[in-house]
């Protein structure tokens, strides 16, 4: 503070004159003491000014005036806003744990079953797949000193494609084992076909290695909508011609026209082909084709060379896992 009464300060008479000048004329008060006003002093403001370090700018000094100001304020509005987010908590959790207290009896129920045992018996073979049915078993004769062994089989699974082997035991003796299947729900034959041994007994399917391969409801959801559409083979102008000769043998002429009625092309697909007399079968033909497309007809001719057969009509039976992409041809 500059003191204008110090004889060093060669300029006091004339700060002395500038504060008279400022302040109104020099009265004397009581007792002869002069009358002397203070200059009035402005706000005081912060903005200009310069840390001579250049660590603290003014406004850096202007926020941490505020925050000493409102420290108490804010202490108490952090407080709040705790205070109103417990109370929340305590709100949301305070009917769960009401409704976990009074449900600690049945939860103890639960627990008792839980470790209880269970008998997935019946509810394994609600779901499992069901055993092939056999409807019967038959032997045919083929052509001289050979026979044919044919069982038809129903697979009773709407979901299931059963895979298996399979041979066939004729008095003892037992025939090459092959390996088949069967489309869910379908009944077809099963043969092995030009036997030699066992002749004249009534033959027994065994089958093994059954594999049950479930088809997806998503991608299909009715499989014998499903398998029909593509199954749709036609038979139309049968014609059975006794004693055509062939080779110097005799034999019987099956003849008729195979229409393919499904939008779908097939190559190298198997047949069977039953042949009925009034209604019951009394034998059988292989027949197999190197393609067939879409809405083609075939003109079939094949032989039988069995004795004294009468044919008056016939039945045939695809042989083709429509499931398999290898069966369709472009």
């Amino acid at each position: 503070m500059l003191n204008i009464y110090n004889p060093n300060n060669h300029d006091g008479d004339k700060t002395a004159e500038l504060i008279s000048a400022k302040s109104g004329s020099a009265l004397d008060g009581k007792n002869g003491v002069p009358n002397v006003q203070t200059a009035p002093v402005g706000k005081i403001s912060f903005t200009k000014y310069k840390d001579p370090t250049q660590e603290f700018t003014s406004q850096e000094l202007k926020w941490s005036f505020w925050y000493m100001r409102y420290k108490a304020v804010l202490y108490k509005v952090v407080l709040s806003i705790l205070f109103l987010i417990n109370a929340g908590f305590v709100i949301f959790n305070v009917p769960r744990w009401a409704s976990y207290l009074v449900g600690i009896p049945e939860h103890q129920r639960v627990v008792q079953s839980l470790t209880a045992s269970v008998n997935y018996t019946g509810i394994h073979a609600h779901f499992a797949a069901q055993p092939i049915q056999v409807v019967n078993t038959q032997v045919f004769p083929s052509r001289e000193n050979k026979y044919d062994a044919v069982a038809e089989l129903t697979n009773p699974n709407s979901r299931f494609l059963i895979w298996f082997d399979y041979y066939f035991v004729v008095n003892g003796a037992k025939t090459p084992t092959q390996r088949s299947f069967l489309l869910p729900g379908e009944s077809r034959l099963i043969t092995n076909l030009g036997l030699t041994d066992g002749v004249g007994g009534l033959p027994m399917i065994v089958l093994e290695n059954i594999k049950n391969e479930r088809i997806d409801n998503r991608k299909v959801a009715d499989t014998a909508s499903w398998q029909s559409y593509r199954l749709n083979f036609q038979l139309s102008d049968f014609v059975f011609s006794k004693s055509l000769a062939q080779e110097g043998n005799n034999a019987d002429a099956v003849q008729f026209k195979l229409t393919n009625g499904s939008p779908y092309n097939y190559k190298n697909v198997d047949f069977y082909v039953a042949l009925l007399q009034n209604g019951q079968m009394v034998g059988i033909l292989p027949l197999r084709l190197d393609s067939i497309g879409s809405l083609e007809t075939k003109n079939i001719d094949i032989r039988s060379f069995v004795p004294n057969f009468n044919i008056t009509e016939i039945a045939i039976y695809p042989i083709i896992n429509v499931y398999d992409d290898a069966v369709y041809s472009s």
